[in-house]
């Protein structure tokens, strides 16, 4: 939501102009947070277009994020200019939301401000941790490298999703054209030969009389199913939000055989990868573990990295704190209590951040590749299922011609 106010700057005098942010409060402390003298501020009154009546249509992407980022990067690495830079990276974006932003920041960075500061003005862009890691590139003139690294994370994430997708679809298509195929047969052309078996004087298998029973009850309560399927997810969703609740789910799915170590490692790789890159960039540890906690996605994890910050900022240390919490694994605990005792954190952080994202791969290298094989079986009971349904009733109703 755009906003539009009215501030005052010493040097600058009385000016006006417009921010985005979700409500008025968060708008007016993000002015503030930018230094100025916030005199009236209201939302901007129109007629709403496309992008703001459908925003996640006209949303930034992953790519677009690291196209901006390597090539602001790269241009500052050559020794041109920040403005320069978005310049270019502005007319070489595919991304209408991306070229409208860069042609906004151009504008205020002109006027003296900081990139921090006018990419503060579009929180549905860049997040938390891509603000905190220009902040530390620009106060430790390290702003190029900073915005490569970042742009880094960003694809090796977006990698890792993508093929994570690739690899599942084969699978998940042919399971559910299997499905598709019985749910026809079983809706279409079954039924008929039924009644012909009956006449004939042969009976059905049971099976295949309690799956077309199944199968019709389906289609005559459909709606009825869906709403309960909708309300079982509103209700697990609405549970999360029960204090206690979600750490207990959290708790249970960190013990699954195979999803369990998959989740982990994920959190524990995004973790040391934001901790060690803000550390890198020279941002205090105790600055650093915010973002690096609000990355993580388990609950446990997360209540386990805030008792160990706790500790840090009471002056016990981080890693002491960390060993009481079963939910994290050795592995980090020990690079974590070496790179404490070494004053080495920067270097564990990374270290943990490559073995944790290598195990993830691996890990979920090995749950890809055995769908394959479950597709396969899944379709051969599907298809032996059909077969076993369709011959012996035709069989029976030979003998009964006999």
């Amino acid at each position: 939501m755009q906003f539009r106010y009215v501030a005052y700057l010493p040097e600058r005098g009385v000016f006006k102009d417009t921010i985005a942010a979700p409500d008025q409060n968060e708008a007016a402390a993000a002015v503030a947070s930018l230094g100025y003298r916030l005199l009236k501020i209201a939302p901007v009154r129109g007629v709403p277009g496309l992008e703001a009546m459908f925003p996640s249509m006209f949303k930034a992407g992953t790519s677009d994020l690291v196209r901006f980022f390597q090539q602001v990067a790269s241009m500052l690495g050559s020794g041109g200019n920040l403005l320069r830079a978005l310049e270019m990276a502005g007319s070489e974006s595919k991304s209408r939301v991306m070229r409208r932003v860069i042609g906004e920041m151009r504008t205020n960075l002109a006027d003296g401000e900081s990139l921090s500061q006018v990419m503060h003005r579009y929180p549905a862009v860049f997040s938390e941790l891509h603000l905190s890691i220009v902040e530390a590139g620009e106060s430790t003139g390290r702003l190029g490298p900073s915005l490569e690294q970042l742009a880094d994370m960003l694809a090796g994430d977006a990698e890792a999703k993508s093929r994570a997708m690739k690899t599942m679809m084969y699978p998940m298509t042919i399971i559910g054209m299997s499905f598709a195929t019985l749910g026809v047969l079983m809706t279409v052309a079954v039924p008929p030969l039924l009644k012909v078996f009956e006449q004939m004087g042969a009976g059905s298998p049971a099976a295949m009389t309690a799956t077309i029973a199944a199968i019709g009850f389906v289609k005559e309560n459909l709606l009825m199913i869906l709403g309960a399927g909708a309300a079982t997810v509103l209700g697990l969703a609405g549970l999360r939000r029960v204090p206690g609740a979600a750490g207990v789910i959290d708790g249970v799915s960190a013990r699954l055989p195979l999803l369990g170590p998959l989740s982990i490692a994920g959190d524990m790789a995004r973790f040391s990868r934001t901790v060690g890159m803000l550390l890198e960039a020279g941002v205090p540890l105790s600055d650093a573990l915010p973002k690096g906690i609000g990355g993580c996605s388990n609950v446990r994890v997360k209540e386990a990295m805030r008792a160990g910050e706790e500790s840090l900022l009471a002056g016990r240390g981080f890693a002491s704190e960390l060993r009481r919490h079963r939910v994290l694994p050795s592995l980090f605990l020990e690079l974590i209590s070496m790179g404490e005792d070494g004053n080495q954190m920067a270097r564990m952080m990374n270290d943990a951040a490559v073995t944790y994202q290598k195990e993830r791969e691996a890990r979920l290298g090995s749950l890809l590749a055995a769908l394959e094989p479950a597709s396969t079986v899944v379709v051969g009971g599907i298809v032996a299922f059909i077969a076993f349904s369709m011959f012996v009733p035709i069989y029976s109703g030979l003998d009964a011609l006999r």
